[in-house]
């Protein structure tokens, strides 16, 4: 942590920098070369992303999309538009580490889990999540989100980041290629319906299809790679993995991802496949071990590998209990922001069956305990949600993660750090995004309540400043008729 001394040494070079680059003239400019107007937030409590303590009656100083300086003692050019932020808290803008275009959050939404196709067809399912994306980007903002993860799928994973940079009232987008799997194809779309034709997992049965999958994603201009290696507490799953040789093929898309600078971040619930992982050299695990408790052995090789654990504890009540018993804990920011349709999906009734739930909705408790251990034990953490899986909304479910993970012990100044900083750090993008911070872009959220006090206050949302614009809450709000 950063603390005293270090801050106002800080804050003094930050507004020294500022000085060198107003004298300079070197000042962002627009598409005619006119210079972009000056904007100071003026008077809030800062809280910058980083885990440094929180700056008393900050500015943020911004040009067009990024930010000149933010601190105290910050020097406010002449002709600045001043916006007075006084009694109010400045954060970053929070980034789901990890969500999916291609899944609503309707119950519909992935009938090889939970198959309504008797009320929804998958088709029609499919053409309303093709329709919603822009309406599903909105909501991310409506909750804070301004940035998000996407843990692959089909090509509405691509157009929708597509799509996004098309808006100034959408999050920037880091598309993961993949998922990867080290199955044969009739075995991956049998845990995935295909969509629109189109494979879901991504099947990889040699080192050879490792290394050209790694080109793919470069050549889609990905910011990740993303794996899984997940038996489905099946022998004959476990045996194929093996037969395949999976430890080879991510060996090869590793090393191949590497040369062109893509993060490699993997899905994993069990000790023994998340320490292999960790050993060949990924940079995330998405989800966590879940069968048995994270051992010394683990925690030790994640600290010194740096990798980062995205636990996504909300699912397991939300999804695998909530949605069985119809005794939902809703946020009010769930019901403000969540696209219409798709929390009056979750009345449904299911069908009778329940394995994913009995395999992943029993195992609860050890998810919570595993994450405190891995925040104890000095392991980053990030958070991501699911969003788009049976339960999740699109933004709002953000919310609920935080909620989960402050109940299991983490405290909200470390969550805070773990839903911006860290965050981008698995998308590899904390250069330009997860704190406020001179040279980063301009994307904050400034809240009526004292996030530090309380994790549900990050709810207390005023305005959400993308990329520079701002946006009052209420305005992202959806209007669409329900459905």
């Amino acid at each position: 942590m950063r603390h005293g001394i270090f801050g106002k040494f800080r804050s003094a070079i930050g507004s020294l920098s500022l000085l060198a680059l107003l004298s300079s003239g070197d000042l962002l400019a627009g598409a005619s070369g006119a210079m972009k107007p000056i904007v100071a937030y003026q008077g809030a409590t800062l809280i910058d992303g980083t885990g440094a303590d929180p700056v008393q009656n900050a500015t943020v100083l911004l040009q067009g999309s990024k930010i000149l300086a933010a601190g105290a003692d910050i020097e406010v050019p002449e002709g600045a538009s001043v916006v007075d932020v006084s009694g109010r808290w400045v954060v970053p803008g929070l980034i789901d580490a990890h969500i999916h275009f291609m899944t609503s959050g309707r119950i519909y939404t992935r009938p090889a889990m939970m198959d309504l196709r008797h009320i929804v067809p998958y088709e029609d399912e499919i053409k309303w999540v093709e329709s919603h994306v822009p309406d599903t980007l909105r909501s991310f903002l409506c909750a804070g989100v301004t940035g998000a993860l996407s843990m692959g799928g089909p090509s509405i994973e691509y157009s929708a980041r597509d799509q996004a940079e098309k808006m100034t009232d959408a999050p920037s987008v880091f598309n993961s290629h993949g998922p990867a799997v080290a199955v044969p194809n009739f075995l991956a779309e049998r845990l995935f319906p295909r969509w629109n034709g189109e494979l879901t997992l991504k099947s990889l049965t040699s080192p050879e299809d490792a290394i050209a999958f790694a080109r793919e994603a470069a050549a889609n201009n990905a910011s990740m790679v993303k794996t899984a290696v997940d038996d489905r507490g099946s022998m004959l799953f476990r045996l194929i993995l093996d037969w395949l040789g999976w430890e080879e093929i991510h060996e090869a898309l590793i090393a191949e991802a590497a040369k062109y600078g893509l993060k490699v971040t993997s899905h994993v619930h069990t000790l023994e496949y998340g320490r292999r992982l960790m050993e060949l050299g990924v940079d995330s695990l998405q989800h966590l071990p879940s069968d048995q408790p994270v051992d010394e052995k683990f925690l030790s090789l994640a600290r010194a590998k740096d990798v980062i654990i995205v636990p996504t504890m909300a699912l397991h009540k939300r999804t695998f209990e909530e949605l069985y018993t119809k005794e939902f804990e809703l946020l009010a920011i769930e019901e403000s922001c969540s696209i219409p349709g798709v929390i009056q999906s979750w009345h449904e009734p299911l069908p009778p069956s329940k394995d994913d739930a009995d395999y992943l909705g029993s195992r609860r408790e050890m998810v919570a305990s595993n994450t405190l251990a891995l925040y104890e034990a000095g392991v980053s953490l990030a958070v991501g949600t699911d969003a788009g899986l049976m339960g999740l909304s699109h933004g709002a479910s953000m919310h609920l993660e935080l909620k989960r993970m402050n109940e299991a012990g983490i405290p909200a100044r470390d969550l805070i750090v773990a839903a911006t900083l860290n965050s981008a750090k698995v998308a590899g993008k904390d250069d330009l995004y997860g704190s406020v911070e001179a040279g980063k872009f301009a994307d904050f959220l400034i809240l009526s309540k004292n996030p530090l006090n309380k994790i549900e206050n990050l709810q207390a949302l005023e305005t959400v400043v993308k990329h520079g614009k701002a946006f009052d809450q209420q305005d992202l709000m959806p209007s669409l008729p329900a459905e």
